[in-house]
Protein backbone atom coordinates (compact mmCIF):
# COMPACT_ATOMS: atom_id res chain seq x y z
CA UNK A 1 0.00 0.00 0.00
CA UNK A 2 1.65 3.25 -1.57
CA UNK A 3 0.44 6.92 -0.99
CA UNK A 4 1.15 10.78 -0.18
CA UNK A 5 -1.24 12.26 2.21
CA UNK A 6 -0.62 15.65 2.11
CA UNK A 7 -2.15 19.22 3.95
CA UNK A 8 -2.12 22.70 3.23
CA UNK A 9 -1.90 26.21 5.32
CA UNK A 10 -3.12 29.20 3.56
CA UNK A 11 -1.96 32.64 4.24
CA UNK A 12 -5.42 34.18 3.74
CA UNK A 13 -8.76 33.36 1.79
CA UNK A 14 -7.55 33.21 -1.43
CA UNK A 15 -6.80 29.29 -2.13
CA UNK A 16 -3.65 30.05 -4.33
CA UNK A 17 -2.19 31.25 -0.74
CA UNK A 18 -0.50 28.11 0.63
CA UNK A 19 1.97 29.10 3.59
CA UNK A 20 3.55 25.88 4.50
CA UNK A 21 2.48 22.20 3.00
CA UNK A 22 3.09 18.97 4.95
CA UNK A 23 3.88 15.42 3.41
CA UNK A 24 3.52 12.05 4.74
CA UNK A 25 4.57 9.03 2.52
CA UNK A 26 3.43 5.87 3.17
CA UNK A 27 5.47 2.51 1.23
CA UNK A 28 4.28 -1.05 1.50
CA UNK A 29 1.35 0.05 4.57
CA UNK A 30 4.55 1.75 6.43
CA UNK A 31 4.81 5.78 7.06
CA UNK A 32 8.57 6.04 6.09
CA UNK A 33 9.26 9.98 6.36
CA UNK A 34 7.41 13.01 6.62
CA UNK A 35 7.77 16.70 5.52
CA UNK A 36 7.28 20.63 6.63
CA UNK A 37 7.74 23.08 3.92
CA UNK A 38 7.49 26.57 4.41
CA UNK A 39 6.13 28.79 1.24
CA UNK A 40 6.18 32.27 0.11
CA UNK A 41 2.20 32.90 -0.32
CA UNK A 42 0.64 34.49 -3.71
CA UNK A 43 -0.90 36.63 -2.98
CA UNK A 44 1.74 37.51 -0.20
CA UNK A 45 -0.22 38.82 3.10
CA UNK A 46 -1.28 37.44 6.53
CA UNK A 47 -5.11 37.32 7.56
CA UNK A 48 -5.11 37.66 11.70
CA UNK A 49 -7.67 34.69 11.26
CA UNK A 50 -5.31 32.32 9.51
CA UNK A 51 -2.47 33.03 11.46
CA UNK A 52 -4.69 32.57 14.83
CA UNK A 53 -5.63 29.03 13.74
CA UNK A 54 -1.78 27.80 12.41
CA UNK A 55 1.06 30.26 13.73
CA UNK A 56 2.63 31.39 10.84
CA UNK A 57 2.93 34.60 9.83
CA UNK A 58 5.25 36.74 7.39
CA UNK A 59 8.45 35.96 10.03
CA UNK A 60 8.21 32.35 8.73
CA UNK A 61 7.94 32.84 5.00
CA UNK A 62 9.42 36.06 3.87
CA UNK A 63 12.43 34.39 2.61
CA UNK A 64 10.86 31.24 1.65
CA UNK A 65 10.23 30.74 -2.44
CA UNK A 66 6.99 30.71 -3.56
CA UNK A 67 5.16 27.67 -4.93
CA UNK A 68 6.02 28.16 -8.28
CA UNK A 69 9.84 28.40 -7.23
CA UNK A 70 9.22 25.02 -5.57
CA UNK A 71 6.94 23.42 -8.11
CA UNK A 72 9.85 20.98 -9.48
CA UNK A 73 10.48 19.65 -5.69
CA UNK A 74 6.82 19.51 -5.27
CA UNK A 75 5.77 17.58 -7.75
CA UNK A 76 7.53 14.36 -6.70
CA UNK A 77 4.66 14.08 -4.32
CA UNK A 78 1.79 14.70 -6.48
CA UNK A 79 2.93 13.76 -10.51
CA UNK A 80 1.39 9.54 -10.93
CA UNK A 81 0.37 9.53 -7.66
CA UNK A 82 -2.35 8.47 -4.81
CA UNK A 83 -3.03 11.15 -2.64
CA UNK A 84 -5.08 11.37 0.38
CA UNK A 85 -6.21 14.11 2.57
CA UNK A 86 -8.59 14.82 5.32
CA UNK A 87 -10.91 17.21 3.92
CA UNK A 88 -9.38 16.70 0.35
CA UNK A 89 -12.11 19.01 -1.23
CA UNK A 90 -10.07 21.76 0.43
CA UNK A 91 -6.32 20.23 0.47
CA UNK A 92 -6.57 19.44 -3.66
CA UNK A 93 -8.57 22.78 -4.46
CA UNK A 94 -5.43 25.03 -2.60
CA UNK A 95 -3.31 22.79 -4.73
CA UNK A 96 -5.44 23.51 -8.17
CA UNK A 97 -5.40 27.22 -7.07
CA UNK A 98 -1.72 27.17 -6.36
CA UNK A 99 -1.27 26.03 -9.78
CA UNK A 100 -3.46 28.10 -12.45
CA UNK A 101 -1.97 31.33 -9.80
CA UNK A 102 1.99 29.97 -10.81
CA UNK A 103 0.33 29.24 -14.77
CA UNK A 104 1.83 25.54 -14.06
CA UNK A 105 0.45 22.28 -15.72
CA UNK A 106 -1.70 19.97 -13.71
CA UNK A 107 0.25 16.71 -12.86
CA UNK A 108 -2.00 13.62 -13.25
CA UNK A 109 -2.88 11.97 -10.13
CA UNK A 110 -5.70 9.87 -8.00
CA UNK A 111 -6.73 11.01 -4.69
CA UNK A 112 -9.14 9.97 -1.63
CA UNK A 113 -10.80 11.96 1.48
CA UNK A 114 -10.13 10.24 4.80
CA UNK A 115 -13.02 12.58 6.62
CA UNK A 116 -15.65 11.11 3.80
CA UNK A 117 -14.60 7.44 4.63
CA UNK A 118 -14.47 8.46 8.56
CA UNK A 119 -17.98 9.95 8.15
CA UNK A 120 -19.14 6.30 6.59
CA UNK A 121 -17.34 4.05 8.97
CA UNK A 122 -16.93 5.99 12.54
CA UNK A 123 -19.48 6.85 14.52
CA UNK A 124 -18.57 9.53 16.11
CA UNK A 125 -20.43 13.00 16.77
CA UNK A 126 -17.69 15.13 14.72
CA UNK A 127 -15.28 13.70 11.98
CA UNK A 128 -12.89 16.57 12.04
CA UNK A 129 -8.74 15.34 11.79
CA UNK A 130 -8.86 16.13 15.33
CA UNK A 131 -11.91 14.26 16.25
CA UNK A 132 -10.81 11.02 14.50
CA UNK A 133 -7.35 11.00 15.15
CA UNK A 134 -8.26 11.17 19.37
CA UNK A 135 -10.52 8.62 18.31
CA UNK A 136 -7.33 6.55 17.05
CA UNK A 137 -5.08 7.70 19.76
CA UNK A 138 -3.04 9.64 17.36
CA UNK A 139 -0.42 12.73 18.38
CA UNK A 140 -2.14 15.84 16.19
CA UNK A 141 -0.67 19.11 16.46
CA UNK A 142 -3.78 20.41 14.83
CA UNK A 143 -2.81 23.32 11.69
CA UNK A 144 1.03 22.05 11.78
CA UNK A 145 0.59 21.36 7.88
CA UNK A 146 3.31 17.92 9.09
CA UNK A 147 1.76 16.91 12.11
CA UNK A 148 -2.04 17.07 9.81
CA UNK A 149 -0.51 15.17 7.03
CA UNK A 150 0.89 12.19 8.85
CA UNK A 151 -2.47 12.29 10.96
CA UNK A 152 -4.41 11.41 7.66
CA UNK A 153 -1.97 8.91 6.66
CA UNK A 154 -2.30 7.05 10.03
CA UNK A 155 -6.35 7.77 9.95
CA UNK A 156 -5.72 5.84 6.36
CA UNK A 157 -3.92 2.88 7.68
CA UNK A 158 -6.08 2.48 10.55
CA UNK A 159 -9.04 2.61 8.32
CA UNK A 160 -7.70 0.00 6.14
CA UNK A 161 -7.04 -2.13 9.20
CA UNK A 162 -9.95 -2.10 10.68
CA UNK A 163 -11.22 -3.24 7.15
CA UNK A 164 -9.12 -5.68 6.06
CA UNK A 165 -8.88 -3.78 2.52
CA UNK A 166 -5.16 -3.94 1.33
CA UNK A 167 -5.26 -0.06 -0.14
CA UNK A 168 -7.02 2.74 -0.13
CA UNK A 169 -7.97 2.05 -3.70
CA UNK A 170 -9.92 -1.38 -1.96
CA UNK A 171 -11.02 0.35 1.15
CA UNK A 172 -12.94 3.70 -0.89
CA UNK A 173 -14.23 1.25 -3.87
CA UNK A 174 -15.39 -1.05 -0.62
CA UNK A 175 -17.38 1.96 0.73
CA UNK A 176 -18.89 2.80 -2.81
CA UNK A 177 -16.84 6.10 -3.29
CA UNK A 178 -15.61 7.48 -6.84
CA UNK A 179 -11.57 7.97 -6.92
CA UNK A 180 -10.98 12.34 -7.44
CA UNK A 181 -8.65 12.66 -10.27
CA UNK A 182 -6.63 15.83 -11.30
CA UNK A 183 -5.85 14.96 -15.09
CA UNK A 184 -3.25 16.96 -16.13
CA UNK A 185 -4.03 16.74 -20.23
CA UNK A 186 -7.11 18.13 -20.15
CA UNK A 187 -6.65 19.88 -16.62
CA UNK A 188 -9.92 18.30 -15.21
CA UNK A 189 -10.77 17.48 -11.72
CA UNK A 190 -13.37 14.81 -10.58
CA UNK A 191 -13.95 15.13 -7.08
CA UNK A 192 -14.05 12.46 -4.50
CA UNK A 193 -17.81 11.65 -4.18
CA UNK A 194 -20.35 9.05 -3.74
CA UNK A 195 -20.98 6.37 -6.47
Amino acid sequence: MNFIAIDFETANSNRSSACSMGVAIVENGKLIETEHIFINPVPDYYDRFNTSLHGIDDSHTHDKKTFKQQWNDFKKYFDNQTVIAHNAAFDLSVLRYCLDASRLKYPDLEYHCTCRLSQVTLDLPSHTLADVSKHFKIKLKHHNAESDAKAAALIALKLCDKFKADSIQQLSTSLGFKFGKIVSQTKTYRPFSKK
